[in-house]
């Protein structure tokens, strides 16, 4: 794995059962004690945490054992409620791997190494294929919700686009964890075309089934 330095960062960890992307945004409720003080300490000092897939135990409660690469997030925006409770939210900046858990109460925390984003050696652009099938997928999704539109912006790097489908895209997260953990953002754009065929043609299925009279409106 490749990694942006040999600098090690110490960092507190919140393992959720969900994976997180660079660039996604993460809407998180604060209840847990440990985690009201844990989150409270990255607003006083503006510093990050990281979110790891829980690969075993649970979210709420005793400590769980995470996915050795996760993502780093900071607090964007907060709203305090009652008894100390808070809805925050933050979205993903920096992949990590993790070398060593150094603390498990009241909160899991690690020496991290925050991971390099390459492009991948032989990369000649991105195909025509993959914006056609993301344009398609952010068409059927905002379809499904009502909406419309006729043109879908693409980023034009090629490691923030691999990040945006891999977010947008409704996979399990089995194979969530594993796009994360693709080295190179090449390869995880070669990886999301056939992963991108297939959400298409559910969704398209899904839009029929909803919407099953497609010819022309009579009065």
């Amino acid at each position: 794995m490749a990694s942006a330095n040999n600098e090690l960062l110490e960092i507190p960890l919140f393992p959720l059962n969900l994976v997180l992307f660079p660039g996604m945004p993460l809407p998180l409720h604060i209840f847990e004690e440990r985690y009201k003080a844990m989150i409270g300490d990255c607003m006083r000092y503006n510093t990050p945490f990281g979110v790891p897939l829980i690969r075993a135990g649970q979210e709420v409660g005793s400590p769980a054992d995470p996915q050795r690469i996760g993502t780093t997030t900071r607090v964007l925006r907060s709203q305090l409620l009652e008894e100390g409770r808070m809805n925050i939210i933050t979205k993903g900046d920096r992949r990590f791997e993790i070398i060593e858990v150094t603390q498990q109460e009241p909160h899991v925390a690690a020496l991290v190494r925050l991971l390099d984003e390459p492009v991948g050696e032989g990369f000649t652009g991105v195909s025509s294929e993959l914006t056609e099938e993301f344009s398609k997928l952010m068409r059927n999704l905002i379809s499904l919700t009502g909406g419309y539109t006729s043109q879908v912006e693409i980023p034009e790097d090629p490691v923030e686009l691999s990040y945006t489908i891999a977010a947008n895209l409704d996979a399990p997260i089995p194979v969530r964890q594993e796009l994360l953990e693709v080295p190179t953002a090449a390869d995880r754009l070669n990886r999301l075309v056939p992963l991108l065929k297939r959400r298409n043609h559910a969704l398209e299925e899904e839009i029929a089934r909803q919407n099953p009279f497609k010819g022309p409106r009579l009065n």
